[in-house]
């Protein structure tokens, strides 16, 4: 079981960007080469970044009002029915929301850029964001209780959490790293310490040793960690990483019961 390759590798000549990451978005930044053969990326619909909700799924039915949903949130060049075929061995009790990217990449969508990643692709990120809580606060307000994301899907997963602590309870990043750059909200979702877990593979071509140790200091200082390493898992999703996924989902439910 596996999703194909995205966007978690380190800008070239430093595994963590420092200084400030331009908001400014170029045509060439959707627009660049890259080495893995991804088609650019572009704007669907306008200037304006929005969620198609034509293309929303949901899992195993729409939601009810009161019902708690979970966000699933797809790689670069994938599509909202790509998670879903997760959901059969995730927990009940909630309903499993899949969002398709705001961005087209050739057939399929994403949230950002294709790697490797650079400074600029902040801003698509942040646009990025912002359509999703602009979805959250008219459809599904105060209703939206955590998010599993792969590759960029985790790191658009993460950037919400650092854009508002509040956004939601708990995180799923699976093969994914956070935005790599000092952003104004982190000292907030530092000090709130929500769950999350990091699911990764040891064989992923986007991670050597000095990323993911770059990652997995990041996440101890900012979130209460959770790391599950597959050590024979490439950029993708495993029955093991799979499982750990489940259990930790299935916690945070008993979680919110007991509370």
């Amino acid at each position: 079981m596996t999703r194909g390759a995205d966007t978690v590798l380190r800008p070239e000549g430093s595994p963590w960007l420092r200084g400030r990451a331009e908001d400014q978005i170029e045509e060439s930044t959707m627009s660049r080469p890259n080495p893995y053969g991804f088609p650019p990326v572009d704007r669907i619909g306008g200037d304006t970044a929005r969620i198609d909700e034509s293309a929303l799924r949901y899992a195993p039915r729409d939601p009810a009002p009161g019902d708690p949903v979970v966000l699933l949130l797809h790689g670069l060049g994938s599509h909202e029915e790509d998670l879903l075929g997760l959901t059969p061995a995730l927990p009940g009790g909630v309903v499993y929301a899949s969002l398709r990217g705001v961005l087209a990449c050739g057939p399929g969508f994403g949230w950002l850029a294709p790697p490797p990643l650079q400074a600029e692709d902040l801003g698509l990120l942040e646009e990025s964001a912002a359509a999703v809580e602009d979805w959250i606060e008219r459809r599904l307000p105060g209703r939206v209780i955590g998010a599993i994301g792969f590759s960029q899907g985790a790191m658009l997963a993460l950037q919400l959490l650092r854009r508002n602590p509040e956004a939601f309870e708990w995180v799923v990043a699976l093969s994914g790293a956070p935005f790599p750059a000092e952003l104004p909200g982190d000292t907030a979702l530092a000090e709130r310490r929500l769950p999350a877990l990091w699911g990764h593979g040891g064989q992923d071509p986007l991670f050597d040793d000095a990323m993911i140790a770059q990652v997995r200091e990041w996440m101890e200082s900012h979130v209460e960690l959770r790391e599950e390493l597959s050590p024979a898992l490439g950029h993708g999703i495993d029955e093991q990483v799979l499982a750990a996924a489940t259990a930790f989902v299935h916690e945070r439910l008993e979680e919110r019961t007991e509370g």
